[in-house]
């Protein structure tokens, strides 16, 4: 009977049993559970995760402002998957330093891959190096991108012969089909922004720095409804008037942007 390897790419302990087919809403990272939330083993090329700083070896420790920590490997990859295009929060380490990114789910597939296709598509790019490689225009599977292929949870970067082994594919929907993208920059250290209040008639806001601020509101379909701008944002706490009166109540997401630096949180406009 042929071996299925676990390779979901938004959570799975490695080696772990797998239905193959398998397709979902998610980032695109395999990872397995640690004490302080989930490690990244791999960020696979071609997904929202690879537009981030987000590296194998990280290790992210909330979503949606929810730690990860104590729980099971399940429980955090309920977390990490969801509608695909919905924007998340993800807070996590690196090196030594915390970082926050948000980004939109997209919709990825995992496939089993018989080896004479994994040859046939890596062809004479096996030659390539790991960035070319990655960067490489794949082949399609129906409304699918085929991004990377991946070898008992492992990316395969090059292959010269195709041996007999299990393979996965890994296919991600286009980018074109998404719809709308967020107007948020993806992966960069929060340095002292903080949101303070959101309600129907104001944002504020605290820095650490004078400058430029832009806060992007959106809903929880990732589309933007507001977009305010402060010149000279000071030191503290700045207050940017708005009219929510049109605006349903609900779950927001208020990314904030101060001269490069870029802080996203959920918030609850009443």
């Amino acid at each position: 009977m042929k071996s299925i390897v676990k390779v979901s790419l938004l959570a799975a302990m490695m080696a772990a049993p797998l239905m193959a087919d398998e397709s979902f809403g998610g980032i695109g990272v395999t990872i397995y559970q640690i004490r302080e939330g989930v490690k990244v083993a791999e960020v696979i090329p071609g997904t929202p995760a690879a537009e981030t700083k987000l590296q194998a070896g990280d290790v992210i420790t909330a979503v949606d402002g929810v730690s990860l920590q104590g729980l099971n490997i399940e429980q955090s990859k309920e977390k990490l998957r969801g509608q695909v295009n919905k924007p998340l929060e993800i807070t996590f380490t690196s090196e030594g330093e915390s970082y926050t990114a948000v980004l939109r789910r997209a919709q990825i597939t995992v496939k089993d891959l018989e080896g004479a296709a994994v040859k046939n598509w890596y062809g004479d790019k096996a030659e390539l190096n790991a960035q070319e490689l990655e960067t490489f225009a794949s082949a399609s599977q129906n409304d699918k991108q085929l991004v990377a292929v991946l070898k008992n949870g492992s990316l395969v970067k090059a292959e010269n012969n195709a041996a007999s082994a299990d393979y996965n594919g890994i296919y991600v929907e286009k980018a074109n089909e998404f719809g709308p993208k967020a107007q948020v920059k993806n992966v960069v250290r929060n340095t002292g922004i903080e949101l303070r209040g959101f309600t129907r008639k104001a944002v504020s806001y605290s820095v650490k720095t004078p400058g430029k601020t832009i806060v992007t509101i959106m809903n929880a379909d990732g589309e933007q409804v507001a977009r305010l701008v402060n010149d000279r944002a000071l030191v503290g706490v700045n207050s940017i008037a708005w009219d929510a009166t049109e605006i349903p109540s609900g779950r927001y997401m208020v990314s904030i942007d101060h001269e490069g630096s870029v802080s996203g949180k959920f918030a609850v406009l009443k």
